[in-house]
């Protein structure tokens, strides 16, 4: 009779355990939810994407945009590291990052429609080394 007590113990502790892992936020684990990206306008003449990070912040992120094929940017904050016009792609390495908000705003001489871009997030998990790419869409 006590192997049965001790064994619906703990089974019940090993339940209590499952438990409380999953009702942890997402994130939490590992790599994710330290990053995140949402367009603020997405059409427009003017386009701008918030990145928000957590704690413990990757050093840098590599902010891809991808808008469509022979677009012009007439201006761009911060400024970006490589455009290609023929591809409509925009690069930025974002360094000595911490955590915090960061906006990436576009000036466009002709509106494009709105949901026409799209975007990527690429960065270093600082805990396991991991690299995610996170795509951002509006």
């Amino acid at each position: 009779m006590t192997a049965k007590k001790i064994h619906a113990q703990a089974s019940s502790l090993l339940l209590l355990a499952l438990l409380v892992l999953l009702s942890l936020p997402t994130n939490l684990r590992a790599g994710e939810g330290l990053v995140s990206g949402q367009y603020l306008s997405s059409g427009g003449q003017d386009i701008q994407l918030r990145i928000t990070v957590a704690s413990p912040a990757p050093t840098t992120l590599i902010v891809i945009q991808n808008l469509p094929a022979g677009t012009v940017i007439e201006s761009a904050s911060p400024a970006f590291n490589q455009y290609d016009t023929g591809k409509g792609e925009g690069k930025w390495l974002l360094t000595h990052i911490t955590p915090g908000s960061y906006t990436l705003s576009l000036h466009l001489p002709l509106s494009l429609p709105s949901g026409g871009i799209s975007g990527e997030i690429r960065y270093k998990d600082p805990a396991s080394g991991r690299l995610t790419n996170l795509p951002i869409r509006p």
